[in-house]
């Protein structure tokens, strides 16, 4: 406990004790002084990071918020160009990555359906999906994002025509995403695309020659037009 001086009225006791905490508090400021300009700038930079952390979190939620309601807007349109444009407008953006996703779907869907109306057609649409599920995967994505880009992948590449290559990306999901959706029918594709029955069909399929009739077979074809009606 403290010493209190003694003899004395208690005003003059508080007054005393003032002074002392004063004389304490100066002499602390005359340590510091020296130090000041150091201590102000670091309270400075300090303030100056956690504002630009605030601001940067909170652009960086209001940025995802309208990744996903272009990404929401575009599948409710259906138009490819509207994932291309969050792709490139919310780059890095979860919402970019299932833009880039769907893309790559639509190409494939595009491709495989080529095969078999215009297959010259087909090989580039083919790649582009590949190309697609390719970047996916290379952007370090989800667990669900990589199996869907990883099966997707694998598609591609068997139609294509790349069989082995599909066979071992039929294998990856099967073995790295056992609990996932597509691991059974990964299963399925891997075990088809490696039989001999499957690769001689392929080697059918890839000398077959399909393409749309030419536009001259296609006026052959067409019924003729019934005769004007004379005018009166």
């Amino acid at each position: 406990m403290r010493d209190e001086p003694r003899g004395l009225p208690p005003e003059e006791i508080e007054e005393i004790e003032g002074n002392a905490l004063a004389e304490k508090t100066l002499e602390v400021v005359e340590r510091l002084r020296p130090h000041a300009n150091a201590i102000l700038l670091a309270l400075g930079g300090a303030v100056v990071a956690l504002a630009a952390w605030v601001l940067v979190s909170s652009q960086a939620a209001t940025t995802k918020s309208q990744a996903w309601d272009a990404f929401l807007a575009g599948l409710s349109g259906g138009d490819p160009q509207a994932f291309d444009e969050v792709v490139r407008r919310y780059p890095g953006t979860p919402a970019a990555e299932w833009a880039r996703l769907v893309m790559a779907d639509m190409a494939l869907i595009d491709g495989t359906e080529l095969l078999f109306v215009n297959k010259d057609q087909a090989p580039p649409r083919l790649q582009a999906a590949a190309d697609l599920y390719t970047s996916v995967l290379a952007a370090k994505p989800s667990e669900m994002l990589a199996e869907r880009a990883t099966f997707g992948l694998a598609k591609a590449r068997e139609s294509l025509g790349q069989l082995e290559e599909a066979r071992r990306g039929y294998a990856a999901v099967a073995a790295e995403f056992s609990e996932g959706a597509l691991a059974g029918l990964a299963r399925e594709h891997a075990a088809m695309v490696g039989r001999e029955s499957t690769r001689q069909w392929y080697d059918w399929f890839a000398a077959q020659k399909i393409a749309p009739p030419s536009q001259q077979t296609a006026a052959e074809e067409k019924p003729a037009e019934p005769a004007a009606k004379p005018q009166e």
